[in-house]
């Protein structure tokens, strides 16, 4: 898979966080404890406003750590669900509404 050049970006910026994270026991402990102001002083520069940073130490060998990401928003999920609503208003006999299958 061919990376974008935002995402080899992120992908850089991620590895100076880590590696500084493995030299420097000060700054690992800083980015645990308050990790949004650790990295605008690290960067020198501010966050986007609105998102938050959590940081977990996963170094421990003894643990296989799994990250569960945000779910993938799906068109086709969102329109399913409304299918499955007509369907089910159907099933009870009661108008179904096709119209709400066009909408967003």
């Amino acid at each position: 898979m061919k990376l974008t050049n935002e995402q080899r970006k992120g992908k850089e910026v991620l590895h100076k966080i880590i590696e500084e994270a493995w030299n420097n026991e000060t700054f690992k402990q800083s980015l645990l404890s308050d990790p949004e102001k650790t990295l605008e002083a690290f960067f020198g520069k501010s966050l986007p406003n609105g998102k938050k940073i959590k940081v977990t130490d996963q170094s421990d060998p003894e643990y296989l750590y799994i990250n569960i990401p945000i779910k993938p928003y799906s068109d086709f999920e969102i329109k399913e669900k409304k299918l499955n609503k007509v369907v089910s208003s159907v099933q009870r006999t009661e108008s179904p509404d096709f119209d709400d299958l066009s909408k967003n």
